[in-house]
């Protein structure tokens, strides 16, 4: 399924977990199959969710001996520059001392980010943190890592599985501080109205239970009946964009 800048563009609006919330409150099956493990964490601070659409590689960065090779990264690199949205780098280790993988630096960060690329997502480490910042770029990764003893990039056949679960090419990313989500393609048309929707049922909820002169009870069931609506109301966008 093709990805519309449109649609990148409005999800900058909204934190990670509220795109989860929208997600649930429509019914999206498996909803734990779409987020990643909290070993991987956002390392930059930036003003804004990272979204944009994945490409997905491999690499071993800490296998002594091994020639450097990065075609594959290059070829990437060629793929994203035809590509009428941002895409996001999504790399699995694979070398032989998982604690040493460094997957990238401020040089492949520039790289990247010259051939469209917003960002990467790695359960390997990162260098050059402070340098990769002043450029924008988004690092989602495990810490960080000063070295690394080889780059042997290659292209996956099918995807790769990461922090828990399975990143394919195309497949929509979101991220912020809070962690890691894909939104699955089946909700492409309808998350951005359920996340507004989501918002306003937080509000609502949150602005009960904080009020000092309701029961327990009371903010209990003022609760579950406004997510009970607040359900219907987010599987009906669903319907109605079918």
């Amino acid at each position: 399924m093709v990805v519309e800048r449109a649609l990148i563009e409005q999800l900058h609006e909204f934190e990670t977990p509220l795109v989860s919330e929208a997600l649930g409150a429509m019914g999206c099956p498996d909803a734990h199959l779409y987020y990643m493990g909290g070993t991987i964490r956002r390392l930059i601070d930036t003003p804004q969710p990272m979204v944009g659409v994945a490409i997905t590689l491999e690499v071993d960065t800490s296998s002594p001996g091994r020639p450097v090779d990065s075609t594959a990264l290059y070829d990437a690199y060629d793929s994203v520059k035809n590509w009428s949205v941002p895409a996001v780098l999504v790399i699995k280790t694979i070398g032989s001392r998982p604690d040493h993988e460094c997957v990238l630096g401020d040089g492949i960060a520039k790289a990247s980010l010259a051939a469209g690329c917003c960002g990467v997502v790695t359960d390997g480490g990162v260098r050059d943190l402070d340098r990769i910042a002043s450029i924008g770029f988004s690092v989602f990764a495990t810490g960080p890592v000063v070295n690394h003893a080889t780059l042997v990039f290659q292209k996956p056949s099918q995807g790769i599985d990461i922090a828990g679960i399975h990143v394919r090419d195309g497949d929509l990313v979101h991220a912020d501080h809070n962690g890691v989500h894909l939104v699955p393609a089946d909700f492409h048309k309808s998350i951005v109205e359920a996340c507004i929707l989501s918002r306003d049922f937080e509000t609502r909820a949150h602005t009960l239970c904080r009020r000092t002169d309701k029961t327990s009870e009371e903010k209990r069931q003022f609760v579950a009946g406004l997510a009970q609506d607040h359900h219907a109301r987010c599987r009906k966008l669903l319907e109605e964009d079918r």
